[in-house]
């Protein structure tokens, strides 16, 4: 047996108290946080923001004027489409022969109202050899990085943005009259490209070249006609606006973090007692009701301000009923008033009618998840694509004894 359960009972038994130690005391920081908030200035919170910007040592979102607010969702319009988009990929196997890795990304299109139509497809890229599967620095071509892992993770949303983008033009195309609301799962934010050790070269590539162009090509069809675009992040792991909070509760003029609590441990600080360990949704989870959705904020993330240019991101949190959801969008959607409760509309009854998650998402992720036997279907493709060009197909020994038990 790999793993004792019996033990691993008996060790979960012995934190089972701390852990209900831990929830009182998030208990009465979030009580605190929700007085921050309803009590929320919003000039002062600006001043401390402007003064504070270069030394404070959390990003603070430009928050509403009501962060306390809870906004209904409006009627629905009488026809419109929803597009929903979604991918998964095979990364790099090092373990074979052959350096290659495959992006699959799902479309559906859905039109709701008189006239009830959808589409669903599934569209798989293969990425072989040295020049598609590494990026190059064009001003130092020997120097150059492999597509795999994270970066791989940021190919394949920039697959997924131009399938939503040619999606939505093919509809354009057919009736411009008709509104249309593109989703995908996930953040707008490519923040991972941030990570130490990668290259300027790389973001030029995948987020200037690629996610950022296909926003810019969406822009331009919602010039054309009513193109709304929407990203749905499901449980959201964001501290985004607790960040906020965090300035809300300091008590000193200029929130200098490494002036004034460089000594302090965490926990210790003066703003841990309203935010520490504390997400946004749980925030959320107090202030919403079902159905319901905050007011806009605009995030002030190094990458937004250094990269996005025209496209601000601008986000809400929404009561789904079943969780707290985040809901982005650039700023050129979101800077009118219809266009925003035209997302919040949609977004809410797609997951009343799909079991607490959008249901173009979810038929998205069936069209282009890869199961655990696609995957080794793949595999046998491979083996046989080598072996008809009189090519020995071998994996390393690792890889081959997960794949023969001999005990």
């Amino acid at each position: 047996m790999a793993l004792d359960l019996t033990e691993t009972a008996l060790l979960l038994d012995k934190i089972a108290i701390d852990i209900g130690n831990t929830q009182k005391e998030s208990d009465l920081r979030l009580r605190s946080a929700i007085e921050k908030i309803n009590n929320f200035d919003e000039h002062q919170f600006a001043e401390d923001l402007r003064n504070s910007s270069d030394v404070f040592n959390w990003t603070s979102p430009d928050f509403p004027s009501r962060p306390y607010a809870s906004t209904p969702p409006s009627i629905l319009p009488e026809d419109y489409w929803v597009v929903g988009v979604d991918g998964s990929h095979i990364d790099v196997n090092r373990h074979i022969p052959i350096r290659c890795f495959l992006v699959n990304t799902g479309t559906v299109k859905i039109r709701y109202g008189a006239s009830p139509e959808a589409d669903f497809s599934s569209n798989p890229s293969l990425y072989f050899g040295v020049n598609e599967t590494y990026i190059s620095d064009p001003s130092h071509p020997n120097r150059s990085i492999a597509i795999q892992g994270t970066i791989l993770g940021a190919v394949r949303a920039v697959k997924e943005m131009k399938a939503l983008a040619d999606a939505i033009e093919e509809l354009q195309e057919s009736d411009p009259h008709i509104p249309v609301l593109g989703m995908i799962d996930g953040t707008l934010l490519m923040l991972d490209l941030l990570r130490a050790g990668i290259p300027d070269f790389v973001l030029e590539n995948i987020l200037e070249n690629g996610f950022l162009k296909e926003l810019g090509r969406l822009k331009e069809l919602s010039e054309k006609g009513k193109v709304l675009i929407a990203s749905y992040i499901s449980l959201p792991a964001s501290t985004e606006v607790m960040d906020g909070v965090r300035l809300l509760a300091c008590p000193y003029s200029i929130a200098d973090c490494s002036l004034k609590c460089r000594e302090k441990l965490s926990g210790e600080r003066p703003c841990d007692g309203f935010a520490l360990n504390l997400l946004d949704r749980n925030l959320y989870s107090s202030v919403l009701k079902q159905g319901h959705r905050s007011d806009l904020y605009a995030s002030n993330s190094r990458l937004v301000r250094n990269y996005y240019e025209d496209n601000q991101i601008n986000f809400f949190y929404m009561n789904t009923g079943d969780e707290i959801a985040r809901v982005e969008m650039p700023s050129w959607v979101s800077q009118d008033q219809d266009n925003l409760q035209l997302i919040h509309s949609i977004i809410y009854s797609q997951c009343r009618s799909g079991m607490g998650y959008p249901t173009s998402l979810m038929e998205a992720h069936e069209q282009a998840v890869i199961s655990t036997a696609d995957r080794g279907y793949f595999l046998n493709l491979i083996e046989e694509v080598v072996e008809s060009q009189n090519m020995s197909f071998f994996t390393s020994r690792k890889d081959h004894s997960k794949r023969v038990r001999w005990l």
